[in-house]
């Protein structure tokens, strides 16, 4: 009995530790794509309908947000993420789509913590318990004098 407890204890710590909060050195590089998130406010947005998106490279990122594509600086200040600078198109949508966008990139720039485990991403701002889902998205090489790859 006692073995299968330690056992079980063991195991969570392993789980525990490889979904570890990362730190500057492991951010995260590449395309995303939302799949999940929390908000403060209850609303049931429609995400798998809305093309959401996160793009980070060499302290940028940048992606789409439902409606509208934005960008910002991404960096590290005494060990936690900071998102800022950030800028949007700035073109009108449908009221939902606009009200989870507000939500989005703010969540995005409050977020101060980050999770990697395998291939997701979860973006997370402590002081409202809000978080981003993202799946990695792999996106074979475009080749000068290729079609672009197609969805």
């Amino acid at each position: 009995m006692i073995q299968r407890h330690a056992l079980v204890l063991f195991s969570m710590l392993i789980l525990a530790f490889s979904a570890m909060t990362a730190s500057a050195s492991d951010l995260p590089k590449g395309q995303w794509k939302l799949t999940g998130y929390n908000f403060r406010q209850k609303i049931a947005f429609p995400i798998d309908k809305m093309n959401v998106t996160l793009n980070i490279e060499d302290g940028r990122l940048g992606g789409r947000s439902g409606c509208n594509v934005y960008g910002g600086d991404l960096s590290f200040e005494e060990e936690k993420l900071k998102i800022g600078g950030l800028i949007s198109t700035m073109m009108a949508c449908d009221e939902m789509v606009m009200q989870f966008e507000r939500t989005y990139t703010q969540t995005l720039q409050n977020a101060t913590d980050f999770t990697l485990s395998g291939d997701e991403l979860v973006l997370t701002d402590p002081k409202t318990a809000s978080f981003l889902k993202f799946e990695k998205v792999t996106v074979p090489p475009f080749r000068c004098g290729t079609k672009p790859p197609t969805k």
